[in-house]
């Protein structure tokens, strides 16, 4: 009879117990805010990555609407267009025919296409140690 009223008992407890309440709102996770945090990256030497561009070839209109042939960050060479991304907060902004504009989060950047010494020179190239037939 005694392990009969222990049993009754506990059941009993466990299924009228009150049900817990929701939990307190210092418990609860806190919603993410979307604060910057740019001035504070400043401080520690923090800031925008700059995005280093190459250009390796270009095809450039009178309205610097074009294409250029570009290596991001010493990537392969890749061709993209006017407004195209080249990297998050990047953009091609406009191709001429001696480089290109890049906007880097707001910052419009020039771009020249390098000289090569094989191009400057037209015409015949002199080679060194020949010598000339009679």
């Amino acid at each position: 009879m005694l392990a009969l009223a222990v049993g009754a008992g506990v059941w009993g407890a466990l299924l009228l117990a009150p049900k817990p309440a929701a939990p307190p709102p210092a418990l609860e996770a806190p919603a993410a805010t979307g604060q910057d945090t740019a001035a504070v990256a400043r401080w520690f030497g923090g800031g925008a990555l700059r995005v280093r561009v190459a250009v390796a070839g270009l095809i450039a209109s009178d309205d610097g609407r074009g294409a250029a042939l570009l290596a991001i960050n010493g990537g392969k060479p890749q061709a993209y267009r006017v407004g195209q991304a080249l990297a998050p907060g990047v953009t091609l902004a406009a191709v001429a025919a001696d480089g290109v504009s890049i906007d880097q989060d707001g910052v419009i950047e020039k771009v020249a296409v390098p000289v090569r010494p094989e191009n400057a020179v037209q015409g015949f190239l002199p080679v060194s140690g020949a010598k000339a037939r009679p």
